[in-house]
């Protein structure tokens, strides 16, 4: 083999290496964003299960009458508001359970 069939077969190799490493990194770095992604996604999960724990526990029919309770609300059927006089709410509010 003469001197420049050595020398250029010594650069392709050294440009191949260079290539090699150079992949190698750029597949380390997909591989760390991807964890960072699948790690925000299981937290999101989290919340979102969270949320909706809290929401179902929000809906409870107990924890809606503690609320009806504490807020001091008159609960009766929907009707029409305008038949009632001031008088009707004050025995309503006085009389309820």
């Amino acid at each position: 083999m003469t001197p420049v069939r050595a020398g250029v077969s010594m650069l392709l190799v050294g440009a191949i290496c260079l290539v090699v490493v150079a992949l190698r990194v750029e597949r380390v770095r997909c591989e760390s964003r991807t964890q960072m992604h699948m790690t925000k996604l299981i937290n999101y999960r989290r919340a979102l299960w969270n949320m909706q724990v809290e929401m179902a526990r929000l809906r409870a029919p107990q924890q809606i009458r503690d609320r009806v309770e504490r807020m001091e609300l008159v609960v009766c059927a929907p009707c029409d508001r305008s038949i009632f006089s001031s008088s009707s709410r004050q025995y309503f509010a006085a009389n309820r359970r």
